[in-house]
């Protein structure tokens, strides 16, 4: 063999290399064996020459350079999942059952209760700190206990003091990135997939009511068009990577959702809503109460007659869970609510649809109101029901005019 032949093999076989170090290079390193199975940010002692502020867990010490996923995530229903709807029955039922709980609202292993005193020199914390992090993110603020920030940057995005997030923007680069802080991060893809949510909003089929988890919305969505087309949780609820968390209790990104048309028939009025952009169950979970609502009125504006009709996963606990009927959209689905037969002198229907985010809760509030609580729970679970009832909207609302046939 001559020397240029070999020249140009082992030129080959080089680039063949290289090309295999760069497909490694490539390889999305993924999230850590166990990742949400008894989360951890710190286990053993953090690197001897980081600050004390790359120590240091709480959402403030992330704003100082994350302020604008700060800003956003301070709003969220994730900010406020330690909530004084839930803490305010613990006492009831037990540090076990309460650290049961916080596995989804306040995940990590430092979040949890060590013993009943904790739990209740916590409860009792939050009735005069209710926020539980500074909204400014005044990093000389009280330190509160990091359960007080329900799911805050540290249980999605800490493990072992090590960082995790998804590929930069700029460069879409995975794993190790180098950054001035913390040892810099690891970058993975993971963040983009809806796996990433379903540690807790899929429950176990061994959690099954009438054949559906308690909390199914990963199902519904593998089951839809969405799962088809790579619309993924994040695409919907973190769109650009807003950390805003959006969901029924925000009356836009529910009326982006849903698509409603009127339409009469012969001596009916008919209200069509559609689940156009929803890659779950409408609503996904059973707390949630949606009314449609019809009237038919004559020109004076009397109301001659009323219809209702209610969109629910409604559940009931009677020695065990037990369904007592799914009326929910699911995604892609059409609804007609069909008003009639109108009376005589009706000129006017009027259709609205009133969203009721915490419909179970408000029940499960006033029943434990009821049942006797001591000072402290009762404190919570009152605040509860005041901010529950507050929740309620109007999402639609629309006359159709009824035109009569000669």
């Amino acid at each position: 063999m001559n020397t240029r032949l070999k020249r140009q093999i082992w030129a080959a076989s080089g680039m063949i290399v290289i090309g295999f170090a760069l497909t490694a290079a490539a390889v999305d390193p993924g999230l850590p064996t166990g990742y949400w199975d008894n989360p951890q940010a710190t286990q053993g002692k953090a690197p001897h020459d980081w600050s004390a502020l790359e120590t240091d867990l709480r959402p403030e010490a992330c704003a100082q350079c994350h302020s604008e996923q700060f800003n956003a995530w301070k709003n969220s229903l994730h900010a406020h999942a330690y909530s004084p709807g839930m803490i305010g029955q613990f006492p009831g039922m037990g540090v076990d059952e309460g650290n049961s709980c916080l596995v989804c609202h306040a995940p990590l292993k430092e979040q949890r209760y060590s013993d009943t005193d904790d739990m209740n020199r916590s409860l009792s914390l939050k009735l005069s700190h209710p926020e539980g992090y500074d909204r400014h993110a005044d990093i000389d603020s009280k330190a509160l206990p990091l359960r007080h920030t329900g799911v805050s940057c540290a249980v999605c995005h800490v493990r072992g003091w090590q960082r995790f997030g998804p590929p930069p923007k700029s460069s879409a680069a995975i794993g190790h990135q180098n950054t001035p802080a913390h040892g810099g991060f690891t970058a993975t893809r993971a963040f983009e997939q809806s796996q990433f949510c379903a540690s807790c909003h899929q429950f176990p089929a061994s959690m099954a009511i009438n054949g559906k988890p308690l909390q199914n919305t990963i199902t519904e969505w593998k089951e839809s068009v969405f799962s088809k087309r790579g619309v993924t949780c994040q695409k919907c609820h973190m769109p650009d990577r807003k950390h805003e968390f959006r969901g029924i209790h925000d009356p836009a990104m529910v009326r982006k959702g849903l698509t409603f048309e009127l339409s009469q028939n012969k001596n009916s009025a008919v209200f069509s809503m559609a689940s156009t952009w929803i890659g779950h169950a409408f609503p996904t979970y059973v707390t949630p109460n949606v009314v449609v609502s019809a009237s038919a009125m004559d020109a004076g504006g009397k109301v001659l007659r009323n219809w209702q009709w209610e969109i629910i996963r409604e559940v009931v606990y009677d020695d065990g869970w037990k369904e007592v009927r799914d009326t929910r959209l699911m995604p892609g689905e059409q609804r007609e609510f069909i008003a009639g037969p109108l009376p005589e002198k009706t000129t006017i229907v009027r259709f609205s649809v009133t969203v009721i985010p915490d419909h179970f809760y408000k029940g499960t509030y006033k029943s434990l109101l009821d049942g006797g609580l001591t000072e402290i729970p009762m404190a919570h679970i009152r605040h509860a029901l005041e901010r529950a009832e507050k929740n309620d909207y109007l999402l639609y609302e629309k006359e159709l005019v009824i035109h009569r046939s000669e």
